[in-house]
């Protein structure tokens, strides 16, 4: 008795994974469409063009302006008007490794030799292609910090805060 109620079972859960899973035909669409999300986690970042392994976290950007108040004749009326554009930051965490390139950048800073980069945090859908780009101009980093967890199973990890003056989405 167990066994045809299992079996009939199985057969059921056969049928509805049939209709779950129906392939798409040749003439439907098959890539998302505009004003799809993007997962969060198909993301890759380059610095000067380089490739940076290992980046599992992007935070940014800002986009802020300075608030100008200004009083217009006898109305009474505090008036607002936007004021100079701020710089932005941008947060990177990658797994750490062996390599001090991070650390040796923000080493410049604090050594008066600013070295200004240009960054790209590229997006890509589920295949893989890029879908969408953030160009970020004339950056340096701000603040570099490493993190390691004796308790985690984890890898270390470090994490540079950059600030940028320019930036375009592509």
């Amino acid at each position: 008795m167990r066994v045809k109620s299992l079996v009939s079972m199985l057969s059921v859960l056969s049928v509805l994974a049939t209709v779950a899973f129906i392939p798409v035909t040749a003439g439907a669409a098959q890539t998302k469409t505009q004003g799809d999300f993007n997962l969060s986690n198909r993301f890759s970042v380059e610095i000067d063009g380089v490739l940076v392994k290992g980046t599992h976290t992007f935070d940014g950007p800002q986009l802020e302006s300075e608030v100008v108040e200004y009083k217009d004749g006898e109305d009474g009326t505090m008036h607002t008007r936007p004021g100079n554009n701020l710089p932005g930051k941008l947060v990177l965490s990658k797994d750490w490794s062996n390599t001090s390139e991070w650390y040796a950048w923000r080493k410049t800073a604090i050594d008066g030799k600013v070295e200004r980069k240009s960054i790209s945090v590229i997006f890509h859908n589920d295949a893989g292609e890029e879908m969408m780009r953030f160009n970020f101009f004339e950056c340096w980093p701000v603040r570099w910090e490493m993190s390691a967890n004796a308790r985690s199973s984890g890898h270390a990890s470090e994490r540079i805060e950059i600030a940028y003056e320019t930036f375009e989405i592509k």
